[in-house]
C-alpha cells in the first residue's frame, strides 16, 4: 500500500494521522468499490421524486464520477421507473446496474427481464422486523432466503442479499443465515445494514468482523444511516473491519436522516486515511448540485465538502491567515472537489478582507482611513440585515467611501 502522507500540495492534515501508533489500529481492503443508491434509497427521502429523464441524467453523472455500481429502485413501482431503468441499462454505462428487490419471484423476474446485471434481495433479519413485519421464524426465514437467491442465480444475476436491520439482529441467528448463504454458492455479496442507525462505530467493526468469519471471501457491503450523525464514521469503521463495498448516496439523501454521503466518505478516506476510491473527485460538487437540483432539496450552506459556503471565509483572522498560507484555514484545497475558496464580507470581517475584495473588484489601493470607513459601514449593514453583503452591496459602499476620500 502506498505510504500515507499527511502533508501534500492538496492537503495538510494532522501529523498524528500518519503515526504508526494510530495507523496500526486499522487496515483497509486493497480494493474498495462504491455502490451508489441515490436513485433507490436516496429517492426514499420524503419529498423527493425523480422523473424518468432526471434519473437517466443522474445515472450518467454517477458513471462519470466513477462509481462502480448503481442501485436502482424496483421497476415494478411504476411505468416511469420501469422505463427509466430500461433506458439507463441501454446506455451501456461502465457502472454495473443492479435492482433493489423484495424477496419475491416477480421482482426478480422483472429485474432479469430489463437486463439488469444484478439484484439486491432485501429480507429483514432484525428481531423486531421478523416479529412485526414479515412474521417468519428462523427456519422459515432461511428457507425463503435460500429459495430466492437460488431463483435469482438461475437467471444469471449477480446476487447480493440485504438482511436489513442487521445491527439489531440476533447474532447467533445471523451467523446461521450467513453460513447457509455461503453454502448455497448463490450469494455474491452481503449487505450489512444499520437500518435505523442503531450502532456505534465499535459495534459496526465487531459486526463486520463476525460476518467475515462466516462469509469467507464473499464481499460485505456497508450501508449506514445517519440518525445520530455517525453514518460516515460507521461506514469507515466497517471498511476498516473488512467490508469492501460502500453503499452510499450523493448528499446523504435517504430515509429519515439519510445515508452516508459519498462525497464525505470519499474525501475523508482519501485525505485522512490515504485510501483512493478512484473517483473523479473534482466532480463531487457538480454531482451534488445535479442531484440537489432534481431533488428540490436545498442543502445546508456549510455542508461538508459540497456546501455552498464550505470554503467561504468571513472571519478577519481566518482571511488574514489564508492570505499568508492557504492551509492555515482549510485542511485541503477546494479545487480537489470542484469548489473554490471565497472571502465574504460581514460583521466578523477585517481590513484584509476589504483589501482582498477590492483587489478582486479591480479597485486601486486606498489609504487605511478609507478601508476603515468601508469596513465600518459593511459591519453596520451586516448587523442591520443579519447577513453577509452581496458583491453589489459591497461595491456600493466602496464607491461611496472612495468619493468621500
Amino acid at each position: 500500500m502506498k505510504k500515507y502522507e499527511f502533508k501534500t500540495d492538496q492537503w495538510y492534515v494532522s501529523h498524528i494521522n500518519a503515526m504508526e501508533e494510530t495507523r496500526s489500529e486499522f487496515s483497509f481492503p486493497e480494493k474498495i468499490l462504491v455502490a451508489d443508491c441515490t436513485l433507490r434509497d436516496g429517492e426514499q427521502q420524503p419529498g423527493i421524486v425523480y422523473r424518468k429523464d432526471e434519473k437517466v441524467l443522474i445515472a450518467q453523472q454517477l458513471d462519470k464520477l466513477g462509481v462502480d455500481e448503481i442501485e436502482l429502485s424496483m421497476p415494478i413501482i411504476s411505468q416511469d421507473d420501469k422505463e427509466a431503468t430500461e433506458k439507463i441499462i441501454s446506455l451501456g454505462l461502465k457502472a454495473k446496474i443492479s435492482i433493489f428487490s423484495r424477496a419475491l419471484e416477480e421482482d426478480i423476474d422483472v429485474a432479469a427481464s430489463v437486463g439488469a446485471w444484478g439484484v439486491r434481495i432485501s429480507l429483514p433479519a432484525g428481531d423486531l422486523q421478523r416479529s412485526y413485519k414479515i412474521i417468519l421464524n428462523d427456519d422459515e426465514y432461511i428457507s425463503k432466503l435460500l429459495h430466492m437467491v437460488e431463483y435469482a442465480k438461475k437467471k444469471d444475476l449477480n446476487v447480493k442479499i440485504s438482511p436489513y436491520d442487521t445491527t439489531r439482529t440476533n447474532l447467533d441467528f445471523l451467523d446461521r443465515v450467513l453460513q447457509e448463504a455461503r453454502k448455497s454458492g448463490c450469494v455474491d455479496g452481503v449487505r450489512a445494514v444499520d437500518t435505523v442507525a442503531a450502532a456505534t462505530p465499535e459495534s459496526i467493526k465487531y459486526l463486520v468482523k463476525r460476518m467475515k468469519r462466516n462469509l469467507g471471501d464473499i464481499p460485505i457491503e456497508i450501508h449506514c444511516h445517519n440518525d445520530f450523525g455517525l453514518a460516515v464514521a460507521n461506514t469507515i469503521a466497517g471498511l476498516q473491519a473488512g467490508a469492501n463495498i460502500i453503499s452510499s448516496t450523493v448528499n446523504g439523501f435517504g430515509e429519515r436522516c439519510g445515508n452516508a454521503p459519498i462525497e464525505e466518505v470519499a474525501v475523508a478516506l482519501k485525505v485522512l486515511y490515504g485510501v483512493d476510491l478512484n473517483l473523479d473527485y473534482a466532480l463531487l460538487k457538480e454531482t451534488s448540485d445535479l442531484v440537489a437540483q432534481y431533488s428540490g432539496i436545498t442543502l445546508q450552506p456549510n455542508k461538508a465538502v459540497v456546501g455552498k459556503h464550505c470554503f467561504a471565509h468571513e472571519s478577519g483572522l481566518a482571511v488574514a491567515g489564508m492570505a499568508k498560507m492557504h492551509f492555515l484555514s482549510e485542511a485541503y484545497v477546494p479545487e480537489m472537489v470542484g469548489q473554490k475558496s471565497s472571502t465574504v464580507i460581514g460583521k466578523k470581517s477585517g481590513k484584509k478582507s476589504i483589501e482582498i475584495k477590492m483587489e478582486q473588484f479591480g479597485y486601486k489601493p486606498v489609504d487605511s482611513q478609507c478601508i476603515d470607513r468601508i469596513l465600518s459601514e459593511a459591519k453596520d449593514f451586516s448587523i442591520m440585515h443579519k447577513r453577509n453583503l452581496s458583491d453589489d452591496e459591497l461595491r456600493s459602499i466602496i464607491e461611496k467611501a472612495i468619493q468621500i476620500a
